[in-house]
């Protein structure tokens, strides 16, 4: 009994418990009625107050008044499958008391809620109360927790993790060394158009679009971009493309078809909507095998630069110099590399990748989903091995490419993600 952990001053045997819907921190009214006679009736904010005072040791602390009587405390505490419930008065682990019950029931408005936001196991110092790992404030709104900016990967028990499926390889052509020798009298370059893979306006898939432009004295840098071309212009006469660039413009087109993404609509049927998650992936996966090709002729063109769209319909007849970011897309193939590392009473899992066998880290804000940067040379471009890598990247780069786990619930909860990694990428441990 000396060894039982003690919550809010009592043993933790001494809360009352109430289970939360399966697979879920969600308590539904009709589960916390079927635990106490006790009704709130139709108004259950009525003549009652409360307040949050504290959380720690995951413990959320609060304050409620019911009219005419002396403020009272009430304890939650988020378990992995239940709710811990006490009081200052009188609900213990056989009995749900009155001001437990009006508590909860007020947080169930909507006839349920979803107790999440309080669910922090393994993340309080024991003899503290404090987190290493979160920011608390409390104020007269309620309380607010967040992670600290460095544990942005933080990874909780039944948290969504990225199922990794088989990567399909494509085959990529060998290059020889240097660039294309430049046509003064027809100058055209390759540029990368990107966006943000969030609804918002007209998104797109990652392509690439050619552009004329006119060169500054030095010869070596652009004075002004003429414009875009698209398939249907007829500015321009085949005869003056290079073999390398007539290929790189048929690519660049069919590229443009495919790359604006579809959104489901309100309304939308399942069928319908399973329609355009087809179309979507089908589209992702041809602009890929594209790239795949493109790339060992896009890394011998000597003008090559990376625009961030904001949207399909931003891209205009004539880019604006000051977006065009100058890039140079390299020919060698990243290798996506995992290091787990031991951090005291966590591991962290950290995403980079190597070339040629040296190891780099990513620049956070140039990854054009299917390309990635690193943070060393942040104007080299190298294409993914795969479009599974992509997917990969993505999830890992909302984590500032670096998850943490506690060492309290490694194994149960996140090792099997681990053996997924391993047949698929390198994974070193250390």
């Amino acid at each position: 009994m000396g060894d039982e952990m003690m919550l809010a001053g009592k043993p933790k045997s001494q809360f009352y418990k109430i289970p939360f819907e399966k697979n879920t921190r969600i308590l539904r009214l009709n589960v916390l009625e079927s635990h106490t006679e006790l009704r709130a009736g139709n108004r259950p904010y009525y003549v009652f107050e409360r307040k949050v005072l504290s959380f720690k040791k995951g413990i959320l602390t609060i304050r409620v008044k019911l009219e005419n009587e002396p403020p009272v405390k009430v304890y939650l505490k988020v378990e992995y499958d239940h709710l811990l419930v006490s009081c200052n008065i009188d609900t213990d682990e056989n009995y749900l008391g009155r001001y437990a019950y009006r508590t909860l029931r007020a947080m169930l408005w909507n006839e349920f809620h979803d107790f999440e936001e309080y669910y922090w196991p393994e993340c309080f110092n024991e003899a503290t109360g404090r987190s290493k790992y979160l920011e608390v404030i409390c104020d007269r709104y309620g309380v607010d927790i967040r992670l600290k900016k460095e544990f942005k990967g933080f990874f909780r028990p039944d948290d969504y993790f990225l199922h990794i499926a088989e990567r399909k390889v494509l085959e990529r052509k060998h290059v020889n060394d240097g660039l294309a020798t430049l046509n003064h009298e027809y100058l055209i370059g390759y540029c990368l158009a990107n966006t943000d893979p969030v609804r918002f306006h007209s998104n797109h898939y990652p392509f690439l679009i050619p552009y004329r432009f006119s060169l500054n004295a030095d010869n070596k840098t652009v004075k002004s971009f003429t414009g875009f071309l698209f398939e249907e212009d007829n500015s321009f006469e085949q005869s003056e493309l290079s073999a390398n660039q007539t290929e790189l413009n048929s690519i660049c087109y069919e590229m443009k078809k495919m790359a604006r993404i579809q959104f489901r609509e309100y309304g939308d049927s399942d069928e319908r909507s399973d329609e355009i998650d087809d179309l979507n992936f089908s589209n992702k996966r041809k602009i890929f095998e594209l790239f795949n090709k493109a790339i060992p002729m896009l890394s011998k063109e000597p003008f090559t630069h990376y625009l961030f769209t904001y949207g399909m319909r931003n891209i205009q007849k004539r880019p604006m110099k000051k977006d065009m970011q100058v890039a140079r897309f390299s020919v060698e193939v990243p290798r996506l590399n995992f290091l787990i590392s031991d951090k005291g009473d966590y591991y962290e899992l950290k995403l980079r990748f190597k070339v040629k066998g040296k190891i780099f880290h990513f620049c956070e804000d140039r990854i054009a989903m299917f390309f990635i940067c690193s943070s060393s040379s942040p104007t080299v471009w190298y294409l993914l091995e795969c479009e599974t890598d992509s997917r990969v990247v993505l999830f890992f780069s909302r984590k500032n490419f670096r998850i943490q786990i506690p060492k309290g619930y490694y194994k149960e909860h996140f090792e099997r993600y681990l053996e997924e990694i391993k047949k698929q990428y390198e994974l070193e441990i250390r």
